[in-house]
């Protein structure tokens, strides 16, 4: 078959297709036309008036009366209904659509195909060959051209014309390719220029033929650079073709909705960028086409087509910025590349100057510009080192100086453009929280990696002034501050200020001094919320007092001897004193200002620093010095009457001022102080399980401070529990005391028969007689209490103390002891016995 047979059989089968298309069209037209004339047909009967019996006529009225007019019924028209969809047609659907793109594929590979078969077989020369394959697609294009033109237009998609349009170009495209690949009849520039125009042309043909054809055109732009690549690639011929394909795909698009062209052009433009920057044919000469190429792509996604959906023009500025940050990593931060991307940045916060609804985009820029000088990698050089700065060193490298510069500068730009944007914006808020998020990024970040550069005081005079930049920004909107918007606007600019401060505060003071130095800014914030009415400057103190109690609990001040601070161990005086006096300052101050939970946070730390202040004082006075290595049992008793002194202070507070810090600390201490109470003292800690020597003489020691003096504050607290919702946990209170004061009163009595050391077992007869002697005479004195008292529970308490020394004395006494200690252990018990029994019914009975 030569090429003027194939022509001819080419030429019938674009006849048939026409044929067939013309039919189909006039069978498609014919039956919408019968179902517009059935449609009209039910709208002319629905409006046909409907005969309405005539009304009978009504009895004749009184003479004296006047019959009321009738009210006519208002008119009930019902709306024609819709005409009703024709059904799928699984036969038009193969016709019309899937047999059309079958027949289009097939006459492409045909075409492909006999330009293979020619080449294998030598039956034309080569030109001609390519010339017939170009003319064959020409042929095919005209032709899908002519059957748009003469196409009536449907409510049925025609896709005939692309059909034949699609088949044709890539007909031409592989002619073009073969021309250059297989025969060698053109030069690796002509093929590329006419694979280019082809594809352009396609993207312009698809305004009219839909978009099969944009994507057909697209695709060869993309596919051409690979499929001819150049032996001498060159930055400045390949990005201008990459942008006039991205233009071309925007033009499309003018009046069209196919929004995944704009994605596909971009995505397609960002992927070769990126191979050519990653695929190692990169020089510092490329930077400035690539970069001004990642420009104009973001120009063009963003102001490109007016009506396209705004993310098309976010993702364009995001490739924009992503290839920006490629070109500078790539150049090893060359000052041109720098220029670039820094251009890209001003960029982005001109964009969010201009359009509210992407103020977002300016914090975007700061994190992207912190991002890219950070990984500048010849600024400095870190590694382990063992040497008096610490465990950690750095080296300044070559670029050290040009970074700390353009660090400091990227800081002030974005910290001004934060605050006049929150100053002036409507929608202050990203832009508030740009500006509070910069100074700390950039300076913290240059400290980081540069910190030998300046001196710690310079460090902390630079951090200053941001924070006054800052703070100044948040006093000057205060006018502003009932809009919710600009109130939190100036809260981020506050909370920039705070971390800042704080950065500056640790270059200039360590240990206790910069806790001190914390608990003071946390009330200078407190009194600036109390001026501004900022809504989270209560919260930014609260935090810095949190800030300030943690690094006292957990910090290395809490666990070392540190002899060089003023008053030596016992700097918790003003270490742990001071920040309870700036908090509970501070905590009065937000409470004029309503902020009620910030002000209770701030009580509660107190309530800490007081409770820790305290104890640290006893282990320094008992044990002497914080570091010793456990609270022993002395010690032990001291902390918990401290708890519960403080949960009894704080009960009586809660009587006078309501308050939650006083209700759920008074309740955290007594459930701390009874469970010590149970665990330690009377078991863990207690001296006849440890056999430790007991502290203080006769009367003055360990066991009055650990059993008798919480029977008192455990009496105190009972009356007052109800404040805390606790009452009926008053007779738990109440078994705690007496068990409290019958331990106190039984190791009172082995501390005087045993000395220092005390042992369960009991030594002496005398000591086990001594025993039923102290209970009895306990059991006495709390019966009488109960009289005089008028209290039942006391009683009962004596009574079973009572029982107990009966079973003592009859089940031990009178087994162990011997002579006249067993004689007067039961006289005693019958005589006890007795005059219970005489003060029951003198006093008891008689009330009854």
């Amino acid at each position: 078959m030569d090429g003027m047979g194939f022509l001819i059989a080419l030429a019938s089968l674009i006849l048939v297709i026409v044929a067939l298309n013309k039919s189909s069209k006039l069978e498609v037209r014919i039956a919408q036309l019968k179902l517009q004339v059935g449609q009209l047909a039910d709208e002319i009967a629905r409006t046909r008036p409907t005969p309405v019996a005539p009304a009978p006529e009504p009895p004749p009225a009184p003479v004296a009366q006047i019959a009321p007019e009738p009210i006519a019924a208002p008119e009930i028209v019902t709306p024609p209904p819709e005409p009703a969809k024709p059904p799928h047609d699984m036969e038009q659907a193969l016709a019309s659509r899937w047999f059309v793109w079958i027949g289009a594929i097939a006459i492409a590979i045909g075409g492909l195909l006999f330009v293979k078969y020619a080449y294998d077989n030598g039956l034309i020369s080569d030109a001609l060959q390519v010339a017939l394959g170009l003319l064959a697609g020409a042929v095919l294009v005209a032709a899908g051209e002519f059957v748009r033109r003469k196409s009536t237009v449907t409510a049925e998609a025609n896709y005939v014309p692309a059909a034949l349009s699609a088949a044709g170009l890539v007909t031409a495209f592989g002619s073009v390719f073969a021309a250059y690949a297989l025969y060698e009849l053109i030069a690796p520039t002509t093929a590329f220029a006419g694979l280019a125009l082809i594809a352009v042309a396609a993207l312009a043909l698809s305004r009219l033929q839909g978009p099969l054809i944009a994507a057909l055109g697209l695709i060869g732009s993309y596919a051409t650079p690979a499929l001819i690549p150049s032996e001498q690639p060159s930055a400045w011929n390949f990005f201008p073709y990459l942008l006039i394909i991205l233009i071309a795909s925007f033009a499309v698009l003018r009046g069209r909705n196919w929004w995944w062209l704009a994605y596909a052009g971009i995505a397609g433009s960002a992927a070769w960028a990126a191979l050519w920057i990653w695929g190692g044919q990169f020089s510092n000469a490329d930077i400035l086409p690539i970069g001004l190429f990642a420009h104009a792509l973001g120009l063009v996604a963003f102001y490109g087509l007016r009506a396209a959906p705004p993310a098309i023009g976010l993702v364009g500025l995001g490739v924009e910025a992503f290839l920006l940050m490629a070109l500078v990593q790539a150049s090893n931060h060359d000052d041109l590349a720098l220029v670039l991307f820094f251009a890209n940045m001003a960029g982005l916060i001109f964009i969010a100057w201009r359009n509210e609804k992407i103020s977002w985009a300016t914090g975007v820029a700061s994190l992207l510009s912190f991002l890219v000088l950070m990984l500048w990698s010849d600024v400095a050089i870190h590694g382990v080192a063992m040497d008096e700065r610490g465990l950690w060193s750095s080296v300044p490298g070559v670029a050290a100086q040009r970074f700390l510069d353009i660090m400091l500068a990227s800081a002030l730009v974005f910290t001004l453009a934060g605050c006049f944007g929150a100053l002036w914006q409507a929608r202050p808020r990203y832009w508030g929280l740009a500006g509070g998020l910069s100074p700390m990024l950039f300076i913290g970040g240059a400290w980081a990696r540069v910190d030998v550069l300046f001196s710690p005081e310079l460090w902390a005079l630079i951090a200053a002034v941001f924070a006054g930049l800052l703070l100044g920004a948040a006093w000057l909107g205060r006018a502003r501050h009932d809009e919710p918007e600009a109130n939190l606007a100036s809260g981020f600019l506050s909370i920039g200020a705070a971390l800042i401060l704080l950065f500056s505060l640790d270059r200039m003071l360590d240990d206790v001094w910069l806790t001190l130095g914390i608990a003071g800014l946390a009330l200078g914030f407190a009194l600036l919320a109390g001026r501004m009415r900022v809504n989270l400057q209560g919260p930014i103190a609260a935090s810095l007092g949190s800030l300030a109690a943690l690094r006292l609990f957990v910090s290395r001040e809490l666990w070392t001897e540190d002899r060089s601070l003023p008053w030596g161990q016992h700097w918790p005086l003003y270490g742990y004193g001071v920040p309870v006096i700036l908090f509970l300052l501070a905590s009065k101050v937000l409470k004029a200002a309503g902020h009620i939970r910030s002000a209770i946070t701030l009580e509660g730390v107190s309530l800490g620093l007081v409770i820790s202040l305290v104890a640290l004082e006893l282990r320094v006075l008992i044990s002497g010095g914080i570091t010793y290595d456990e609270p022993q049992f002395l010690e032990m008793s001291a902390h918990i009457l401290t708890w519960a002194g403080a949960a009894y202070g704080l009960m009586h507070r809660q009587q006078l001022f309501s308050s939650f810090i006083a209700t759920w600390g008074a309740r955290v201490l007594l459930l701390a102080s009874g469970a010590a109470i149970v665990l330690l003292s009377l078991v863990a800690l207690n001296p006849v399980v440890t056999e430790a020597p007991v502290p203080g003489n006769m009367v003055f020691n360990a066991l009055l401070l650990a059993y008798l003096a919480p029977v008192l504050l455990i009496g105190l607290i009972a009356r007052k529990l109800e404040v805390l919702g606790w009452q009926a946990l008053k007779p738990i209170a109440g078994f705690l005391a007496l068990l409290l004061a019958f331990v106190y009163v039984t190791l009172e009595t082995k501390r005087v028969f045993q000395g220092h050391i005390l042992v369960a077992h009991s030594e002496t007869v005398a000591e086990s007689y001594a025993y039923s002697v102290v209970w009895l005479a306990f059991a006495l004195a709390l019966f009488i209490a109960g009289l005089r008292f008028s209290r039942q529970y006391i009683r009962y308490a004596g009574l079973g103390v009572i029982v107990l020394v009966i079973l003592k004395v009859f089940l031990w006494d009178m087994s162990s002891l011997e002579g006249l200690y067993r004689i007067a252990s039961f006289i005693g018990l019958g005589l006890c016995l007795v005059g219970v029994g005489w003060l029951y019914q003198r006093f008891v009975q008689r009330k009854v």
